[in-house]
């Protein structure tokens, strides 16, 4: 539509035009692109190894049967994973298993699973590739891997110690009704868990923690983090030889043509000067208050995640931030782009189409037989909102200075 406008639009006005094919793709952060691309291929790989459904029921295992104390574990499982996958993958592999256990200790998966996926777009925050928000963010902002790390894992830790207490309150009655599994139920799980291929597991785990290493250092050698993720998933191919044409296949082409297509409307977007506008009317409500600033860009896109999902949001505020940045004294920390990743991706669990991982958890639970309402999401999503990001903020305000003190 962008190009029918700009083409066919200013034969009849020429101020129609907004941009030609060779610009549009100046607007394409293919960074962001190859590195979902790698980690696609890399993830492809290690879950055909069953270790999330292992993880999982080995959660079972230690938690005893107490579904208090599976809870929290669980959470803490599914919120690690988060952090070094997407979230999105991370939900796909541990909902079945969840709703499983869930239905063998006779309560309700929900009281399971929808604290697993707060805890998912809650810890992914804490690295760069944890979520496709900090993707984008980090790569806009060119933030490395140890910033994520190191500035928002603190706050994230508050914020998943609070939601875990949130969860235990709201779903205490389900998690009391919970009976012992019958040992022949328990002998099913165990099989449906276990590690289908134990080799490649290995191999795959060497090849993570490499990257993982290359992740952390790449700011002192100077490596993007998309080229990590195409040596990692090269290396699997070579090593584990998996199917190439399987490999293709797990490739979501959709997702990444999503992103390419999402980059050229927010280049569109910004091209016509609306993002101008929306970072002048931000800064003009705000003043010189970096402190303001900080609690603004939060809790609006907190709030806004809710109605529309945080992807494409993130994608049209990286702009306005940048300017902001560019504005502020103080902000050179990139701190406002820190308040950003946390109020869009938490921002995710306060409606169900605020973040992609919640509609892939819905539909799995839809034909478990499990459906999540937009109600329901709302009513157990927005307080857990409001808790998280409430906790985030506050170690971003202890942390930045600069800002409380604005």
């Amino acid at each position: 539509m962008i190009f029918a406008i700009s083409y066919l639009g200013r034969v009849l006005y020429e101020d129609l035009y907004i941009f030609n094919f060779d610009i549009a793709l100046e607007y394409i952060d293919w960074n962001v692109v190859f590195l979902i691309m790698g980690m696609m291929i890399v993830v492809a790989v290690i879950e055909r190894t069953g270790i999330f459904q292992w993880l999982a029921f080995m959660a079972y295992r230690i938690s005893g049967g107490r579904a208090w104390l599976l809870l929290p574990i669980l959470m803490l499982v599914t919120g690690v994973a988060s952090s070094l996958l997407d979230n999105v993958t991370t939900m796909l592999l541990m909902t079945p298993i969840t709703v499983q256990i869930a239905i063998a200790m006779g309560i309700n998966p929900l009281a399971l699973l929808m604290p697993e996926l707060m805890a998912s777009n809650v810890v992914g925050i804490s690295t760069l590739i944890g979520t496709p928000t900090n993707i984008l963010i980090g790569s806009y902002a060119k933030i490395s891997f140890n910033a994520f790390l190191t500035n928002l894992t603190p706050g994230v830790l508050l914020s998943l110690i609070a939601l875990i207490i949130y969860s235990e309150l709201v779903y205490r009655r389900e998690l009391q009704a919970a009976s012992e599994v019958s040992p022949m139920l328990l002998e099913k799980l165990a099989d449906r868990a276990r590690i289908t291929e134990p080799k490649h597991l290995m191999k795959a785990g060497c090849v993570a923690l490499g990257m993982l290493v290359l992740f952390v250092t790449s700011e002192h050698i100077h490596l993007h983090p998309a080229v990590t993720a195409l040596m990692g998933a090269t290396a699997l191919l070579v090593w584990i030889r998996p199917d190439i044409e399987e490999m293709i296949e797990a490739v979501d082409w959709t997702t990444l043509v999503f992103f390419i297509t999402l980059f050229i409307v927010v280049g569109a977007i910004r091209e016509v000067g609306v993002i101008s506008f929306i970072a002048g009317s931000i800064g003009h409500f705000v003043g010189d208050s970096l402190l303001l600033a900080m609690l603004s860009i939060t809790w609006v896109s907190a709030i806004l995640s809710t109605v529309v999902a945080n992807i494409p949001f993130t994608a049209a505020m990286l702009p306005v931030v940048g300017f902001l940045t560019a504005t502020f004294t103080g902000a050179d920390s990139n701190v406002l782009f820190f308040c950003l990743a946390v109020g869009a991706a938490m921002g995710g669990n306060g409606s169900l189409i605020g973040a992609s991982a919640n509609m892939v958890t819905a539909g799995i639970a839809y034909r478990a037989g499990y459906p999540i309402s937009y109600k329901y999401f709302f009513k157990k999503g927005f307080p857990a909102l409001q808790l998280t990001v409430a906790m985030s903020m506050i170690w971003l305000l202890v942390h930045f200075p600069g800002g409380a003190a604005g």
